[in-house]
């Protein structure tokens, strides 16, 4: 009769090989790349929702031009819908993010901002 004891040895190459598969897994995940709200990959080619994604990189910005972002309280995608970026006159539309007069950064054609000015 085979005994069905668990010895160290077994123990400790069951758990190397646990270990060796987690991480594997878990480098896979990170490789993957994320999918937007809308189910696109990658970046945000188009606009509306899609641009909104790609829109947000600020790490390029100087602390006094993110200070003036978020004074202005500019967001990624405007609660009225009669007030966005993509009818502002200060916007100057771009793939996949635009540019704005007043906000330095990248400018998401959804997004709004306190300096929404209507075209004229």
């Amino acid at each position: 009769m085979e005994s069905k004891e668990l010895t160290r040895r077994a123990f400790l190459e069951r758990a190397a090989a646990l270990g060796g598969v987690a991480l594997s897994a878990s480098l896979v995940m990170a490789c993957k790349p994320k999918e937007s709200a809308g189910g696109e990959k990658g970046g945000a080619a188009g606009g509306g929702d899609k641009a909104a994604a790609g829109c947000t990189d600020v790490s390029g910005l100087t602390d006094a031009e993110k200070a003036t972002r978020n004074s202005l309280k500019y967001v990624d995608k405007s609660t009225d819908p009669a007030k966005n970026c993509g009818n502002c006159s200060l916007f100057v539309a771009g793939e996949p993010c635009g540019t704005c007069s007043v906000v330095k950064g990248p400018i998401a054609a959804a997004g709004n901002c306190t300096a929404w000015a209507p075209k004229s």
